[in-house]
């Protein structure tokens, strides 16, 4: 079953910087706007159930959006006592231990408030209970606050509790994050905000990189794990690469894989962009050595042992004998993404590399361990995934987001 999670649209309290909690306040013009383009998401009209919180705002949200919720006051934002309806300044100037503590990853208590414990608890009744009504093949949509989606991730992800810095973007107004639930828990998408201006820029302000996996190969249609194998795109590839560059704007530069597949997806969003691109062979797909252009069975077949190793036991072992580890590849991309931050400090910029790579970048910047790889999807040709290079260190700002989703 899949639970997708979607944060409610701007208040007059996001304007202005206020801690709500279990307090509320109206939503925005611009708020009322984004949730009538919530609406207009086509996915928005599949779901086969929709709860809510009880506040007021979520509410708004839904009705402007054309939905009908169950709403529950387990679905809350977590309750901040006397912080409630304060500003981060006046939080800080009357209460600055319990706001280091709190920053700092310890689990205080928020006077007379929550605790992030008891939130965490509360986050995993109210999923659990969910898991237990939803049939296999349901999807249901959970309309909620910034905060308890971010717990939600959180605890998947196993980064419960930890102190700064933060590895999660703040999440967007009317953004979609969607989880897949079976035997274990794979995050699908994190904080689709595209019908809402996309996610927030760092803060403080660093660079915005766009990682987009390349478009359809035949490779991609035969099952093949390409890696260092060069292909062009199919039709539907291509096609796939000008819808994503019809929906970009500002980008500052666009760099690329020296492979095909990605340098011709990336020739045409740089093309709409009216920028410049760049090769880098450090931004590569995943080298499988002699498991180059395979199909899985076919690897299972020629080195059962290699391949239980890694995918079986989880031991993060070099693919296909002489190529490489998922965290020397996770690495890799963490060096080509830091120069590229370091060539357009404050700048907005494309990256066209591969699916492995993407997903063992992400896995890198939020701490995910190989043995928890599965957490992440792949990301889908021509998805798109945002991680701002912040001063205090890199963030997922978004995760597998696709124009026109």
């Amino acid at each position: 079953m899949q639970i997708t999670f979607i944060r409610h649209a701007e208040t007059t309290g996001n304007l202005a910087g206020v801690w709500q909690g279990h307090g509320d306040s109206p939503l925005t013009d611009r708020g009322r706007s984004q949730a009538a383009a919530l609406g207009g998401r086509a996915a928005v009209g599949e779901f086969d159930r929709v709860v809510s919180s009880d506040l007021g705002r979520v509410l708004e949200t839904a009705r402007l959006a054309g939905l009908e919720p169950e709403a529950d006051p387990i679905w809350r934002e977590i309750s901040l006592g006397d912080w409630e309806g304060l500003t981060s300044t006046e939080i800080a100037e009357r209460y600055p231990d319990e706001l280091a503590a709190l920053r700092g990853g310890e689990d205080v208590s928020l006077l007379g408030g929550e605790s992030t414990s008891e939130l965490g608890e509360r986050v995993d009744a109210a999923v659990a209970g969910i898991r237990e009504q939803a049939g296999d093949d349901e999807h249901v949509a959970v309309l909620t606050h910034g905060g308890f989606i971010q717990t939600v991730v959180a605890r998947h992800l196993g980064l419960p509790g930890r102190p700064r810095p933060v590895v999660l973007g703040r999440l967007g107004n009317t953004s979609l994050t969607t989880l897949e639930y079976g035997d274990g828990v794979t995050m699908r998408v994190f904080n689709d905000a595209g019908h809402a201006g996309g996610p927030d820029r760092p803060d403080p302000p660093g660079t915005l990189v766009a990682l987009v996996r390349h478009g359809e190969t035949e490779g991609n249609i035969e099952g093949r794990w390409q890696g260092l194998t060069d292909g062009a795109l199919t039709v539907r590839g291509r096609e796939q690469a000008a819808r994503l560059a019809a929906s970009f704007d500002g980008l500052d530069h666009v760099y690329s894989s020296h492979l095909q597949r990605a340098r011709d997806t990336a020739a045409a969003l740089a093309a709409a962009s009216g920028t410049g691109l760049t090769v880098r062979p450090d931004l590569h797909e995943l080298h499988f050595g002699e498991w180059e252009n395979l199909t899985p069975e076919e690897m299972r077949s020629g080195w059962k042992d290699e391949w239980e190793a890694i995918y079986v036991h989880d031991r993060d072992e070099p693919r296909g004998l002489t190529g490489e580890t998922a965290d020397a590849l996770g690495r890799r991309i963490a060096g080509a993404m830091a120069e590229i931050a370091a060539a357009h400090p404050g700048g907005s910029v494309g990256a066209v590399t591969h699916g492995g790579a993407i997903r063992a970048y992400a896995a890198h910047v939020v701490g995910l361990p190989f043995d928890n790889r599965s957490h992440l999807a792949l990301p889908g040709n021509t998805e798109v995934t945002q991680v701002a290079l912040a001063p205090g260190g890199p963030i997922l700002a978004s995760y597998n987001t696709r124009p026109g989703r």
